[in-house]
């Protein structure tokens, strides 16, 4: 009779935490903390434009970027900035080029696993791989 409570237990302890994934595509159970999961450098995989249902997987942008555990970004196409996570689900990434403007950009995460990183904004979806 303890046995079986204790399975039921485990099964609701589970089911419950299986449902508290925050992001869209999961990971469903990760015991890597988010900033650790996002620290690292990143490529394109893919584009998807939702709305037309369409994948690109040739002809990608050819950024490359990383996001350091302290909080700070940087790509290969010369702009330093910083990144933070907001709310649940967003990531901000504030940056710039020597001296100009810094341009905010907000993405809502999809999916952040230790070898994927999916965002979106405005109706794309922008997948990424360790680079």
């Amino acid at each position: 009779m303890k046995s079986q409570k204790f399975i039921f237990a485990a099964v609701i302890i589970f089911l419950i935490s299986v449902s508290c994934t925050k992001y869209e595509d999961g990971p469903i159970l990760t015991f890597r903390s988010k900033k650790e999961r996002i620290a690292g450098t990143w490529k394109y995989e893919s584009i998807i434009y939702v709305d037309q249902g369409t994948i690109v997987t040739t002809g990608l942008p050819t950024l490359v970027f990383k996001c350091a555990k302290d909080g700070l970004y940087s790509d290969n196409k010369d702009s330093l900035g910083t990144w933070e996570f907001s709310g649940e689900v967003d990531l901000i990434i504030n940056k710039s080029k020597g001296t100009s403007i810094v341009e905010t950009t907000k993405w809502e995460i999809l999916k952040l696993a230790n070898k994927q990183l999916w965002l979106r904004k405005n109706k794309i979806e922008h997948h990424f791989i360790p680079g």
